[in-house]
């Protein structure tokens, strides 16, 4: 059976959840309790999760940084478990850089597949690495904030930490179009 090494990181969010491989970080769950954590992981993976924080001092820094609004990517390695076409997705959003947005459509028309915005959405939806693959920064091509599967108010709370959103009041993006910030228009 294959060793997971999890542990919780305080930020400024709350207590994130992340595990990790022997081939790389696995997951990381925006705050939730840990039973819920151990379940995703549980569906994910068929391993057998021991709580040991020092296995993700380098994630660790790394989320430091990033709360401090340094705009460095993660450079671990990861353990992207899905399907071929959920880790072309991944692969995509990891692409967007820091302070820039993207839309379920144009991820689609990279990939050669202009009619797959829905399938796209399901697979942004399905990312394992919250923060890491940055799928808070795609939003509905016209502009609008979309969804997010930790909360619109955990998406404004990144986006204005990028600077995207003037601040994380719930409709802060009201009256602003965000297709402004495509960086792949």
């Amino acid at each position: 059976m294959e060793k997971i090494y999890y542990c919780d990181i305080e930020t400024p969010m709350g207590e994130v959840w992340s595990a990790t491989s022997s081939k790389g970080l696995l997951r990381l769950n925006l705050p939730c309790r840990e039973t819920a954590f151990l379940e995703e992981l549980g569906r994910q993976i068929d391993g057998e999760p021991e709580y040991r924080p020092g296995k993700l001092d380098e994630l660790s820094l790394w989320l430091d940084d990033y709360f401090k609004g340094e705009k460095s990517a993660y450079t671990e390695p990861l353990d992207m478990r899905g399907t071929s076409f959920q880790r072309r997705v991944w692969e995509e959003i990891s692409k967007i850089p820091y302070g820039g947005l993207t839309s379920y459509g144009l991820i689609a028309r990279r990939m050669g597949k202009p009619n797959a915005s829905r399938a796209v959405g399901n697979a942004v939806g399905q990312n394992p690495l919250s923060i890491v693959i940055p799928c808070h920064r795609v939003v509905w091509s016209n502009g609008g904030i979309g969804g997010f599967g930790g909360g619109l108010d955990r998406k404004r709370f990144l986006l204005n930490l990028e600077g995207v959103l003037p601040s994380v009041e719930d409709g802060a993006e009201k009256g602003i179009d965000l297709s402004r910030y495509f960086y792949d228009r």
